[in-house]
């Protein structure tokens, strides 16, 4: 018998497993901290971030992930997500780890971010991360900030030609506070993201500094940014108390390096007078060409009652209840939810965000189809909103339609459904209108006040944003 095609049969299998096996090893694992940073006193011991941009994209921001032992047994402490470990794009091998001791190596980030850009006429790119201090002292701001998001996003969508927003949040306190961040990844959708700020409280601290690094770094690391150097992408970063020193892998000026490699402009705003504040906010903003802005501890943002307030609130209250979603109990819950915050708003914040909606959901419409677009919530969770898209009634099984249409016909489900709609569209043109009023008589009685955060968030944005075609 020729034994030598089964030889070299059987050797062709060995190295086709073999290079299976090597591909499988291209992503590196986390790697802990070094062992004297682990066990300093009241340092928490924290994987190092991920050394490639396109590595974070590769893991949702939002999923929780184990924390360290040293984290986990600490009094007081709670366990926070870590970040997700470096992936080198196929074919390049895996990147070599660190020496302990010592932070991750800077990207390569020409190789992350591509030139080129979306096309003339698509609507250019703005993304936006808020790095918050959400510690005790910070209450009035954040108070204050979850009043102006709408405002702000307004403002942002009124630039020309129309941008397409996205916002995330990332709040910040420091060890043995009870949490060290919380992220909320970036999303065009403005309810959601108002809805992640209202749930931030003011509380903890009482002393200085703050991890300021590890906010900063999960907004630079962990947030889903656009990789095309035609996006804009922008960090506010906002508090009151300087960088603490903890892990060598959050650390503040490595991570404001890193932003500038990756293209993120950093513009910070101090809120009161501490002076190291001033001097680790000076430094990430000149070194990433961001602006610095010193505030009020409060944020200095204050509402202006209008003669347009009270009809608006009660049209604005009337149209959240013009709502029919479709689909699982729960979907249906999550949204009559988000319907029931904006009918709880303030006048302000109201007009606000109609003003946002019309604008950004209008873009590159005209005549009746941009007059026509609705501000009511979008749909999430699976739900069908049937005001939206009466013809998804058909398809709709009867355990998922919502309350109002049960036990009724076919023929008075979609009469109901009729009603309805011409109802809110008649609201939303009120409503719009309303909004504007408004916006006149205080362009006219009440322009904005320029040491305000949002006043400085806007100033920031302008200039930047004709670096991207975006006039304002």
């Amino acid at each position: 018998m020729n034994l030598k095609p089964l030889s070299r049969a059987v050797l062709t299998a060995a190295l086709a497993t073999g290079l299976s096996a090597t591909s499988a090893l291209a992503v590196t694992p986390v790697l802990a901290p070094p062992a004297a940073t682990a066990s300093k006193p009241g340092v928490v011991a924290v994987p190092a971030p991920p050394t490639d941009a396109k590595a974070a994209a590769t893991k949702p921001a939002a999923t929780p992930t184990a924390a360290p032992p040293s984290a986990a047994t600490k009094p007081g402490v709670h366990a926070m997500p870590a970040p997700p470990p470096a992936v080198k794009p196929s074919g390049t091998g895996a990147p070599a780890p660190h020496a302990p001791g010592q932070p991750p190596a800077a990207p390569d980030s020409q190789k992350q971010e591509v030139p080129g850009g979306p096309s003339q006429n698509a609507r250019p790119e703005i993304e936006v991360a808020f790095v918050l201090d959400t510690t005790g002292s910070m209450g009035g701001l954040l108070e204050g900030a979850k009043q102006k998001i709408f405002s702000i996003a307004s403002r942002i969508a009124k630039g020309k030609p129309t941008p397409h927003l996205k916002v995330a949040l990332v709040a910040y306190r420091d060890v043995g506070d009870a949490y060290v961040t919380k992220r909320f990844d970036l999303n065009d959708d403005l309810d959601a993201v108002f809805a992640e700020l209202r749930k931030l409280q003011a509380n903890g601290g009482g002393d200085s500094p703050e991890h300021v690094g590890r906010g900063l770094g999960e907004a630079v690391s962990l947030l889903k940014w656009n990789q095309d150097r035609e996006v804009m992408k922008v960090i506010f970063l906002v508090g009151d108390a300087p960088p603490a020193r903890r892990e060598a892998a959050w650390d503040f000026k490595l991570w404001s390096q890193r932003a500038k490699e990756r293209h993120i402009v950093v513009n910070t705003v101090r809120c009161g007078g501490d002076d190291a504040t001033e001097a680790s906010w000076r430094y990430v903003a000149k070194l990433t060409d961001g602006t610095f802005d010193s505030i009020d501890a409060a944020g200095g943002m204050v509402a202006v009652a209008t003669p347009f307030d009270a009809e608006l609130s009660r049209t604005n209250a009337e149209l959240a209840s013009k709502t029919l979603y479709a689909g699982r109990k729960e979907a249906q819950a999550m949204n009559k939810a988000r319907a029931d915050v904006m009918k709880g708003m303030s006048a302000e914040a109201a007009a606000d965000r109609i003003s946002y909606m019309k604008t950004s959901r209008s873009a590159g419409k005209a005549g009746a189809a941009a007059a026509e677009v609705s501000s009511a919530p979008s749909a999430i969770g699976g739900a069908v909103d049937l005001l939206e898209q009466p013809a998804a009634l058909a398809s709709i099984q009867d355990d998922e339609l919502p309350p109002e249409l049960r036990g009724l016909k076919k023929e008075e489900q979609s009469a109901k459904v009729k009603q309805l709609a011409t109802e809110r569209k008649a609201l939303e043109q009120q409503a719009a209108k309303l909004a504007s009023d408004r916006d006149q008589w205080l362009t006219k009685n009440a322009p904005p006040k320029e040491d305000a955060f949002d006043a400085n968030v806007m100033k920031s944005v302008k200039t930047q944003a004709a670096k991207f075609g975006v006039a304002y």
